[in-house]
């Protein structure tokens, strides 16, 4: 008996030698990319899926690499250990980059990202260098067991092949069935990999290889969550329009569309306030600024900024919603919804609808800025310093009713990195100034994007030509060189804004005009630099310890106009997705506050700053979603019974509302 096992063992040896080294390669990759992106598990149940997932993977591309002959086998060993490499190497990198993990829809556009963002991305890469050799030791590992002839031999048998793709089964659906042990609430590994994925929870509790595995099952069988039932019966008074939820969910026959209609039925709209029409009338400019932090204003160095932020209104408890990339932040922002990162359902369609903002460019939009100006019979303008097609802005925000000026559509392309907000306004302005046949300024409303806080953060034209332009006024400040160069190239903001200004003054318009600035995400290259995660140089900036979770998403919203006789300060909670609703209601346009994510901040409703991992922030509460801590706001001693599942079950029905608006062209359907 003895003598049959050692001859079934020697005669497919081969076989466990490629599945353990299979698994010992991925196990070491994603400790690498673990400990060097997110600091290390916290949670042993993490480490342990990781663990098994990895294991089973394992058998899977041990069992095919054995069923081939040696020479076959080799190359198909080597194509695996490599294609391994890469998805490792593209993380590490990216989150180096982004501070976030790279979700495979974001394949579409690497073409356009190398070659908008090259010099940036092989900065990085030489900053990762250390970690990308480290990467490389399975190769190398691979190497050595092929030049001992361990990996040689004849390929296996039909029935070996049959008993790893049981062992494959029973240890990957196991693994599954295993979820549960830690917990089925929001971002528990078993919420995440069924209902609630986020690619960096993902990340942390499977690894980046289950992740991808992941996604690319949501892409072709994900399905949107249903809706959590409120008991509320909805109040259609304040800002909304007469429409009967009720009867239109009768009639429907779409699953999703029905369920959107039952869910509106429930929902209250905001009341109109005092606020309600402040504005009416103004011209209004929205400015997403690139990175901006409001640590960065400063009386002296941004006196125009310092300004605006003091003498209009002060929103004391301000979030962003999203913190991973442009398109999401200008989506929340502009739309007042919350950006889908999972694109569940979506096929193949992802990879050119790559985001949220991509996949809208054919929806009806009516309640987005541009289109509300162009009803009434005013200009909408969207500006953008960089090329016009990124992240597919050309026909995304055409869309929203802008005209949209960027390069190669109407700007002048300047031939510096990052581009100039100085020349962005320079060229841009006198379009929103023409005067009509009456030697009149149409009502406009204009929307900047811009581009001169791009990284990276260093004093070096052949990578950043902002830094390098405004180093004299930072030279002297007791920063490091990063925080310093990351200041400098905001500056360029801060001249934007004040040549603005200046020119609005000159045509008389500047009192009656609402600008309102804030940023796409937080500024991520000042977070250390690998490893803990921490916001080493933004708490440097801020002259103050910040905390890695909060301070991430807290934020500046500047609301101002010239015509404003005192500050007034606002302590409700608000998030990005807030803006719209609030510059709508100020303006006194016509829209149904029911239908976004977002909230007037005005409004006498509970005010929620809802962040993108499920995270929110009340009057009452600070709760984060990432690891179910909640922390009661001053002055608070206790909190109602269930007041954090019924707001965490309110939050899961934004998040869900705004996907099936955005995949059903909602608007249409009620609009038509």
């Amino acid at each position: 008996m003895d003598g049959k096992i050692n001859t079934f063992l020697k005669k497919h040896n081969v076989t466990f030698v490629l599945s353990i080294y299979f698994f010992i390669s991925i196990v070491y990759s994603e400790v690498i990319l673990n400990l060097f992106t997110i600091g290390g598990y916290t949670e042993f149940s993490s480490f342990l899926f990781m663990f098994l997932f990895s294991c089973s993977i394992s058998v899977f591309l041990g069992g095919i690499c054995a069923a081939f002959k040696a020479k076959t086998r080799t190359v198909l060993s080597f194509v695996f250990a490599i294609l391994l490499y890469i998805i490792y190497a593209i993380q590490f990198v990216y989150h180096g980059f982004c501070h976030s993990f790279m979700r495979v829809a974001q394949l579409g556009m690497g073409g356009d990202a190398m070659e908008a963002f090259g010099g940036a991305i092989w900065l990085e890469i030489l900053e990762s260098i250390g970690g990308l050799l480290l990467l490389l030791l399975p190769i190398a590992a691979l190497i050595v067991l092929k030049v001992f002839k361990a990996i040689d031999g004849d390929k296996t048998s039909w029935k070996v092949i049959i008993c790893e793709a049981i062992i494959f089964f029973l240890i990957h659906f196991g693994t599954v069935l295993m979820l549960p042990i830690g917990g089925k609430a929001l971002l528990t590994p078993y919420h995440v990999y069924h209902y609630s994925f986020k690619i960096n929870k993902s990340v942390e509790h499977f690894g980046a290889l289950t992740t991808l595995r992941i996604e690319i099952r949501n892409m072709f069988f994900g399905k949107e969550a249903g809706f959590i039932a409120s008991g509320n019966n909805g109040d259609s008074e304040g800002n909304a329009f007469n429409i009967n939820f009720e009867e239109l969910a009768k009639e429907e026959e779409n699953a999703d569309i029905k369920s959107l209609h039952e869910y509106f039925a429930t929902v209250d709209a905001t009341n109109k306030n005092e606020y309600t029409g402040k504005f009416k009338d103004y011209n209004l400019v929205v400015i997403a600024v690139e990175s901006f932090s409001h640590h960065l204003i400063d009386k002296k160095l941004t006196p125009t900024l310092y300004k605006m932020a003091t003498e209009g209104f002060v929103f004391n408890n301000y979030y962003n919603t999203v913190s991973d990339n442009t398109s999401n932040g200008e989506y929340a922002l502009l739309t007042g919804l919350i950006p889908d990162t999972t694109l569940l359902g979506q096929g193949w369609k992802t990879f050119y609808n790559y985001n949220s903002f991509t996949t809208s460019k054919d929806n009806l939009m009516p309640f987005c800025l541009g289109n509300q100006f162009i009803k009434n019979g005013g200009h909408a303008f969207a500006i953008h310093n960089h090329t016009a097609s990124y992240y597919g802005r050309n026909k995304t925000h055409p869309n929203l009713g802008y005209e949209f000026l960027a390069f190669g559509q109407g700007l002048e392309r300047v031939e510096t990195y990052p581009t100039s907000d100085v020349s962005m306004m320079e060229q841009s302005i006198p379009a929103l100034l023409e005067r009509n046949e009456n030697g009149e300024i149409t009502p406009f409303h204009a929307y900047f994007l811009t581009f001169s806080g791009h990284m990276p953060y260093v004093f070096n034209e052949e990578h950043n030509d902002m830094t390098v332009k405004n180093q004299k006024y930072v030279e002297n400040l007791p920063y490091s060189s990063r925080v310093r160069a990351y200041i400098s190239c905001q500056l360029e903001l801060e001249f934007a804004l004040e040549y603005m200004l200046e020119e609005f003054e000159k045509a008389g318009i500047l009192e009656n005009t609402l600008i309102a600035i804030t940023n796409d995400h937080y500024p991520y290259p000042l977070d250390s630099i690998h490893g803990t995660g921490e916001l080493k140089y933004l708490s440097e900036l801020a002259g103050k310890k910040l905390d890695n979770h909060w301070d991430k998403y807290r934020s500046g919203l500047i609301l101002w106009s010239a015509s404003m006789e005192a500050p007034i300060e606002v302590d409700a909670p608000c998030c990005s997705l807030d803006v719209l609703p609030t510059l709508s209601n100020l303006l006194g346009l016509e829209y149904d506050s029911r239908l976004m994510a977002g909230k007037d901040i005005f409004s006498d409703t509970e005010h929620i700053a809802i962040l993108a991992d499920f995270s929110f922030v009340t009057d009452k509460v600070m709760f984060n979603a990432t690891n179910g801590e909640i922390t009661l706001r001053e002055g608070v001693s206790s909190l109602e019974d269930g007041y954090i599942e019924r707001l965490q079950n309110e939050i899961q029905n934004r998040f869900t509302m705004s996907s099936k608006v955005l995949y059903n062209d909602y608007y249409r359907v009620l609009f038509k």
